[in-house]
């Protein structure tokens, strides 16, 4: 396959590349073998990803989970280039997982080589949080270990059969897969704003309703709920890495007061924003070896 792929990013648990396939046609690649474990978030295209019985249909917001040594195929559905993340994980980190979700039936079946996994928008987050911190001038290794742990961990315990979205057309896709991902790119960059679904949706060049519709068929949430869960998540962030007040950190995520914030965090986190700090402040003072515990 004709692909630039660019490292961004090492550790001595993974590498964090950057693809972006070169293919201008639609067909399909000569069969090629992957020597490690991998997730690739796909930030944009259309590909059928082809391995044993199976053909994933991979699109913007999946994440896609390959284990080592079985070969595949790629099939480009449309000229929009493909472009992913891909996060390759050592052998001794695929030890590890193995030892972890071995029992899991994606692990457990020589006949599952590859799935696919539709993110929810806190992971989605996280990788665009993950990118920012790559680009940032002086990087912080140990948050950017610490989110590629998190978002590792939340993948691997959310894998599931692949199933398809019987939502979603060719034709749907065609139309509107850029019209997802600008939408997704501007409410990630502009958050902490006070952002209407008309906003959005000129962006994209459509109008509200058709927009609103088409943004729950391919993501499974509404525009507000996706934005709400970014917010939070972002919130989450700064809670578990830096000493701001509780509501500093609120209003620094979007969220117009205090008790909007503290609402809206126990509703999805289950506890106080003060509460996920303490719990994860002393969660990191843990002696642990293990990178995926």
């Amino acid at each position: 396959m004709e692909a630039d792929i660019h490292t961004l990013f090492t550790s001595g648990l993974y590498r964090i590349l950057d693809f972006k396939c070169r293919c201008t046609e639609c067909h399909t690649s000569k069969p090629e073998q992957s020597d490690t474990f991998t997730i690739s978030f796909v930030r944009t295209g259309n590909f059928l990803f082809n391995v044993f019985r199976n053909s994933l249909d991979s699109y913007n917001g999946c994440f896609l989970i390959t284990k080592p040594g079985y070969d595949r195929t790629v099939t480009h559905v449309h000229t929009v280039p493909d472009e992913c993340t891909i996060f390759d994980f050592s052998d001794g980190a695929y030890r590890e997982i193995r030892e972890l979700y071995g029992r899991t039936r994606f692990f457990r079946s020589n006949d599952l080589h590859s799935t696919l996994l539709q993110a929810s928008p806190e992971l989605e987050y996280t990788h665009f949080h993950i990118l920012q911190l790559l680009q940032a001038r002086q990087r912080n290794q140990l948050q950017i270990d610490q989110l590629v742990l998190e978002m590792a961990q939340q993948v691997l315990g959310s894998i599931t059969l692949y199933r398809p979205n019987e939502k979603l057309n060719d034709r749907l896709k065609k139309n509107h897969l850029v019209t997802v991902e600008r939408a997704k790119a501007y409410m990630s960059e502009r958050f902490v704003q006070d952002v209407s679904l008309q906003e959005v949706a000129a962006h994209c060049h459509i109008s509200p309703f058709h927009f609103s519709r088409i943004f729950k068929s391919f993501t499974g949430c509404s525009p507000h709920q996706f934005l709400t869960a970014i917010r939070l998540k972002n919130a989450a962030i700064l809670l578990q890495n830096t000493f701001q007040p509780v509501a500093d950190i609120g209003f620094a995520s979007g969220f117009n007061s205090a008790e909007h914030f503290v609402a809206a965090f126990r509703q999805r986190y289950r506890c106080s924003p003060s509460d996920y700090r303490r719990a994860r402040t002393s969660s990191a003072l843990k002696t642990d070896v293990s990178f995926f515990r």
